[in-house]
């Protein structure tokens, strides 16, 4: 499988699964320095009013190396030749794989703060989120009761914060990741090598359901925490934010533009 193929493919399935992208376009890059090419896209689902003053929204990539290529292009065994010269018995290979990332954003409005969770109220939220990352991510080979392989895993949750000039720091916005391994076939000369490697349809689409389903519960969880921020009491002693643009009168032509968010 090659670069394109696997692409489209993984395209395919997460339009299955009803994650759209931003304005049905890819970004793609290549590293000028090793030729390591990079695909993301912007994913996005329909995202209840609940969740505001917070945006959701998620990334969804992964990378080619060189190595992928030349393994998409030449077949196993003449591969091996040329990396170790002619044998008369080639060493065994380990599957292919490569590494999808999903990256999942909450963040507030540009120019946007609002208080910091209390630490009670955000460990629980923070437990909770990290919970259900770790049920669709984790996940390890094990061979004599040893890990081999690690196929999934994430990150911690990433806080972007804003501290004012007199110390006080405020939440801007919510982030965390994971991946998820994906077996890819290699090119035999061998033709039952060939039908024993799958095509890895299936477990595109098992991926692409679970960055569906993390996106949802990512979700649900920013609707919580923004429940909070909505209804929680100023803190004490706490002093109204001074407006970062002048408001407009009523006389001061005023076209009925996007109004100036404070």
């Amino acid at each position: 499988m090659r670069y394109d193929e696997f692409r489209d493919q993984l395209e395919a399935a997460l339009q299955r699964n009803s994650l759209h992208f931003h304005g049905l376009q890819r970004v793609e890059t290549i590293e000028l320095a090793n030729t390591v090419r990079h695909w993301k896209v912007y994913a996005h689902g329909a995202a209840p009013p609940s969740t505001e003053p917070f945006h959701v929204s998620a990334e969804i990539g992964f990378a080619w190396s060189p190595f992928d290529a030349a393994r998409s292009y030449a077949r196993e065994e003449d591969l091996l030749t040329e990396l170790i010269g002619r044998k008369k018995r080639l060493p065994r290979t380990e599957r292919r794989w490569t590494r999808v990332d999903l990256w999942l954003h909450a963040r507030l409005p540009y120019g946007s703060t609002t208080a910091m969770p209390e630490p009670q109220l955000f460990g629980a939220w923070t437990a909770s989120i990290l919970e259900k990352m770790h049920g669709a991510f984790a996940e390890v080979e094990e061979k004599e009761g040893r890990i081999v392989a690690v196929l999934g895993a994430h990150e911690d949750v990433d806080v972007l914060a804003h501290c004012q000039p007199d110390g006080v720091v405020s939440l801007k916005g919510l982030a965390i990741s994971g991946f998820r391994i994906v077996h890819l076939p290699r090119v035999w000369d061998d033709p039952d090598r060939r039908k024993a490697e799958k095509d890895p349809h299936a477990e595109l689409d098992r991926v692409a359901r679970t960055f569906k389903a993390t996106l949802d519960e990512w979700t649900k969880s920013v609707s919580e925490l923004a429940a909070w921020i909505r209804y929680s009491p100023p803190v004490a002693g706490a002093k109204p934010v001074e407006p970062w643009f002048e408001d407009l009168r009523e006389d001061d032509g005023n076209d009925g533009g996007p109004e100036t968010i404070n």
